[in-house]
């Protein structure tokens, strides 16, 4: 095999983007080594049978602990060889005794007492040979303990009078199928445990974050109560100076009260409603994020509903974010009402669906740059349009077009291509980001059955989602 090949399999091992027809390429050449290799290794029917027994044992029983009862007992059951297997401990990075085909497995407080060492290759001693247990590399960053070397633990055989040149072989290669089947189960039981969490901080954040969020809703109510009873205080301290023959100096002082709640009252007016907006906002989010069913069932799960667009999703996030753009100089161009809302009926994740429109304006507002229009004036623009198109998803079955336009150098081809792929980020990005947002936005647009794009335009870039609706 030559470098190229080479490299080409190891990035099929390792699920690299490659097309399917240079997968298949490398699974052809590889096949046709392995044939090749067999008819070398010209293994003994019993040494075939030993692993064959082992890979279906390995796959008829899905724990750890099974897996290593059937590493010590195959030798022992067809060539009546002891065996002794040792497993690097992921905490101590030390190696364990786990099972012997005397004993079979060690209890956990008992399997430190040993003086087995890690080895790379082959060794031998007086009493036994001790076979390097070995990992899949291609899959080695998978797991958090897999350092430099892939050895996963050392495999013991004895006697050592009962291993010839052959059986030595074989052995071998028996260690290296207990690596990769081992291997393969502690990714599994990894797995395993990390859906567990997620399941628990799924729970632990719905008990300490999302439920006691509702009290901030209970606090607004109370702060709205509040500012209603200063307006009242403030309306009869009026009337009383409006009203009442008192001093001048009473006067005065009332007027002064009268004007001074008027103010406070103004402020916290302003102050709820921006603070209202936020926990609207911050609630939608969490709680759309953060649904169990997420997590149930491994994808995003939709709650639908009719939505207005206008007043649920658009004009929320132009209140947020419309002093971020007056601060950075961006003019907003938003005619999302061309097209009256009561014509339009969209049934969508509201939660979702906010998510998404927000990453565009979050967009707009880190990259937007200063561009000439066709008549030569500078602008900073971030522009946001719906459009109806007829039999987008079929005949009768039309979809609605949002177009997100920001000035700026406009993006090559082969970038608005790849704008949407998860951890991409284009060339002209100067802000700092994750390249996640718009991969969010193609997965979410995607599961309500829509479509994305982008196009490059001579002052800018233009990025669309098209959604379906009924009539």
């Amino acid at each position: 095999m030559n470098a190229i090949e080479s490299t080409a399999c190891n990035t099929c091992r390792q699920g690299g983007n490659i097309s399917p027809e240079e997968t298949m390429v490398c699974i052809d050449m590889r096949v046709r080594e392995k044939k090749e290799n067999y008819r070398k290794y010209n293994f003994e029917r019993s040494q075939e049978e030993a692993f064959a027994t082992f890979f279906d044992l390995a796959q008829e029983f899905n724990t750890i602990d099974s897996l290593y009862q059937i590493c010590v007992r195959v030798p022992k059951e067809f060539f009546d060889l002891d065996s002794r297997l040792y497993i690097i401990d992921r905490k101590s990075s030390q190696l364990e005794l786990v099972c012997t085909s005397k004993q079979g497995l060690v209890p956990p407080g008992e399997r430190r007492n040993h003086k087995a060492v890690v080895i790379e290759n082959t060794v031998e001693t007086e009493e036994s040979w001790f076979f390097p247990v070995r990992g899949n590399q291609a899959l080695g960053n998978m797991l958090p303990f897999f350092g430099q070397s892939s050895v996963l633990g050392v495999f013991e055989i004895k006697p050592k009078t009962g291993v010839d040149e052959r059986k030595q072989f074989f052995l071998e290669k028996f260690a290296n199928r207990i690596g990769y089947n081992l291997h393969q189960k502690l990714l599994v039981q990894q797995n395993i445990n990390h859906i567990k969490f997620i399941n628990q901080l799924v729970s632990d954040i719905e008990h300490n974050v999302i439920t006691p969020n509702m009290y901030y809703k209970l606090f607004l109510i109370k702060l709205r109560k509040m500012i209603s009873n200063y307006d009242r205080i403030e309306q009869l301290t009026r009337k009383i100076v409006e009203d009442s023959a008192v001093c001048e100096a009473v006067e005065q002082s009332l007027q002064n009260a009268s004007e001074t709640l008027r103010e406070t009252n103004s402020g916290l007016r302003a102050e709820y409603s921006a603070l209202s907006k936020h926990y609207e906002h911050t609630s939608l989010f969490l709680e759309t994020l953060f649904r169990k069913d997420h997590f149930q069932k491994g994808t995003y799960v939709l709650r639908k509903q009719s939505c207005n667009f206008r007043t649920e999703i658009v004009q929320p996030l132009l209140d947020r974010y419309s002093n971020e753009f007056e601060r950075r100089g961006i003019t907003v161009d938003d005619r999302i009402e061309n097209v009256p809302d009561e014509q339009v009926t969209l049934f969508v994740d509201k939660g979702l669906i906010s998510q998404v429109f927000d990453n565009f304006f979050s967009n707009a507002l880190k990259y937007a740059e200063t561009s000439e229009d066709n008549s030569g004036q500078s602008k900073k623009l971030f522009s946001l349009n719906r459009q109806i198109i007829r039999d987008m998803f079929g005949e009768d079955k039309p979809g609605v077009r949002f177009n997100f336009f920001t000035t700026g150098r406009p993006l090559s081809n082969e970038e608005c291509g790849r704008v949407f792929e998860e951890g991409f980020r284009a060339g002209n990005r100067s802000e700092s980001g994750t390249g996640h947002g718009l991969n969010f936005v193609k997965n979410v647009v995607g599961i309500h059955g829509g479509t994305v794009g982008c196009e490059p335009l001579p002052s800018g870039n233009l990025i669309y989602i098209i959604l379906p609706f009924k009539q």
